[in-house]
């Protein structure tokens, strides 16, 4: 049958075989993360790490993956390495990130901001877009919670697993942090 299709109609099936390819890494990963942190069993490897290089990662990935939303990243100059385990905080971050792409319309503008201080520090994830419903936002990073969707963000009109925001929170509590969201 591959000689019947020309070069670009199997390019595009490669492609596509290769986005289905990679959503059901994403979801056996997240099967995975969430079971591990329901058992209490998530292993944290901490190393020094930086949180702009994971942020540049993770922005660089949702363009490569047609996020069309103006990704901006926001941290100061003077960023400290943190003590974290990378591998889970790229996730934890990633998941957060992928979640504001999938429920904003396309012009939304979305900033990965950091805060520093003596103490602490803090990522957030801020968009301009509509925001999330009143009803959702107190379960938000409770297991298989999903807002309606808005319309046009999400290329193959596909719904998430409901698990990205509750795993991003069990890996913060992991690590002894914390995670909140606001409208």
């Amino acid at each position: 049958y591959g000689d019947k299709l020309d070069v670009q109609a199997k390019n595009n099936l490669l492609g596509q075989i290769k986005q289905e390819a990679e959503g059901v890494d994403e979801m056996v990963r997240n099967l995975l993360a969430i079971t591990r942190i329901d058992a209490g069993a998530l292993e944290l490897r901490h190393d020094w790490i930086d949180l702009r290089e994971i942020a540049e990662r993770i922005v660089s990935a949702a363009r490569r993956r047609g996020a069309i939303q103006k990704l901006e990243i926001r941290f100061p100059a003077d960023m400290p390495l943190v003590r974290a385990d990378a591998t889970l905080t790229e996730q934890a971050l990633g998941n957060v990130l992928a979640n504001a792409i999938v429920h904003t319309p396309e012009r939304t503008h979305i900033a990965l901001e950091a805060a520093v201080t003596p103490q602490s520090i803090a990522i957030k994830v801020i968009d301009d877009g509509p925001g999330i419903p009143g009803d959702v936002l107190p379960h938000i990073f409770d297991k298989f919670v999903q807002a309606r969707q808005s319309a046009g963000t999400k290329a193959d009109g596909g719904q998430g697993s409901g698990l990205g925001l509750a795993i991003a929170k069990g890996i913060m509590q992991a690590h002894g942090g914390e995670i909140a969201a606001e409208s």
